[in-house]
């Protein structure tokens, strides 16, 4: 583009979540590409104590913000839009952002962290279809329009080819889906050596460490390790660097931490936040990184995954949807099955006996991460911002008759 680019992003911003290191790694990149970027931060909990006339000034907010802009990127996962409110009620928030900047004529780039939720089968059947249907239309006369008109203004992100058929299968365009993969951090550059960093943290340096970086939640599978750890040598310990997330409000911690009991206590450490020092610590002493996510986990993709194959140490993670495309593309970790322990148990004794393995799954993931890194991601970003800001500027000269086809998703 001729003129310097100006990106406003809609995200949560400077506070522990994936998805505010996600837009801070793209805005940072994005920076060094040359864009003019600018964040509106999200606060997922205020939904709750919102008024109908604090909706309205929330939408006037984003409304003013945008016009200084010439596109505006939207970081989307469902409670971004209504925390503790319910599918229906996020649609309709998020539908009615969209509606905001169609009236202020702004392209607008989605990127959707996790795929539309299944609905919950502790109802009745006849009550979860109702359910299912008022949440699927609610979907298409809210959302899906934005991306499908002649005329539309939106674009949407996904990061695997089954997120891509998952909302192409939910109405929209699959000409306005683009698939643009997690980014990538270099690899830690880490100043410890492994036996001396876990003499600092107290553990054995004959001990074999496997660490779940990232917050604790029942999708990612703590207590599967848990209970992979009971099967294991005593020569295992077992390293939760991450607490609960801000805003969680279930007993998952709770009760991870009764079932470590005594007896798997001296081998489990549970830190809860930690700053970025301490998590290089446990980097440099970690020998296998874990990600034993559950089955039914509706992510497109995860930062965590991504953060252990940046770490130079071999990773386990679990045969889930937004893991596989990772692992066809590169081999860079090895695979079990979600949800299995003695499957887990056995695959850590297989890799922490086999050097060239882990060699061979860090070199892969290092190669990965290289050919995916964040000025990478950046770039196939500045390409789809430029394509949905020239396909509008046509129209708005009134070049209606030739109308610009929609871009393949990459």
């Amino acid at each position: 583009m001729p003129d310097t680019l100006r990106v406003l992003h809609l995200s949560t911003w400077n506070v522990p979540c994936g998805i505010a290191s996600y837009c801070a790694n793209l805005v940072k990149s994005l920076d060094a590409a040359g864009v003019m970027n600018d964040v509106f931060p999200l606060h997922p909990h205020e939904w709750q104590s919102y008024l109908p006339g604090d909706v309205r000034q929330f939408m006037e907010r984003v409304r003013i913000k945008a016009r200084d802009y010439d596109l505006v990127h939207i970081q989307h996962e469902h409670g971004l839009f209504g925390q503790g409110m319910g599918m229906s009620f996020t649609i309709k928030r998020f539908g009615e952002v969209l509606d905001i900047l169609k009236q202020e004529n702004k392209p607008v780039v989605t990127t959707f962290h996790t795929e539309l939720r299944a609905g919950s089968r502790r109802l009745p059947h006849y009550l979860q279809k109702a359910k299912d249907w008022l949440r699927t239309w609610k979907w298409r006369r809210h959302v899906v329009r934005h991306f499908n008109e002649t005329n539309g203004h939106a674009r949407a992100i996904v990061h695997t080819a089954k997120t891509r058929f998952i909302f192409a299968r939910s109405g929209i365009d699959p000409a306005a889906i683009h698939m643009v993969p997690h980014g990538c951090l270099p690899k830690r550059e880490l100043d410890l050596d492994n036996k001396t960093a876990k003499e600092k943290l107290g553990i054995p340096p004959t001990a074999s460490l496997l660490t779940i970086f990232g917050f604790v939640g029942a999708y990612k599978g703590h207590d599967i390790a848990l209970e992979a750890l009971k099967r294991l040598p005593e020569k295992y310990h077992l390293a939760i660097v991450g607490g609960a997330h801000p805003e969680s409000r279930d007993h998952f911690l709770d009760d991870l931490l009764t079932k470590i009991g005594k007896k798997l206590r001296p081998r489990v450490t549970v830190t809860g936040y930690v700053e970025r020092e301490t998590a290089d610590l446990y980097y440099a002493a970690t020998d296998i990184c874990l990600a034993p996510y559950r089955a039914d986990v509706n992510l497109s993709a995860s930062g965590a995954i991504m953060w252990a194959l940046s770490s130079g140490k071999p990773t386990i993670a679990s045969k889930i949807d937004a893991f596989e495309p990772t692992r066809r593309e590169a081999d860079c970790f090895m695979s079990v099955t979600a949800g299995l322990a003695r499957e887990l148990a056995w695959a850590v004794e297989k890799l922490d006996g086999d050097k060239p393995l882990q060699q061979k799954l860090v070199t892969n993931a290092l190669r990965y991460n290289e050919q995916h890194s964040w000025p990478k991601t950046a770039l196939a970003h500045v390409e789809i911002y430029e394509q949905i800001l020239g396909r509008t500027a046509r129209r708005t000269a009134g070049d209606h008759e030739c109308d610009l086809a929609l871009p393949r998703a990459a």
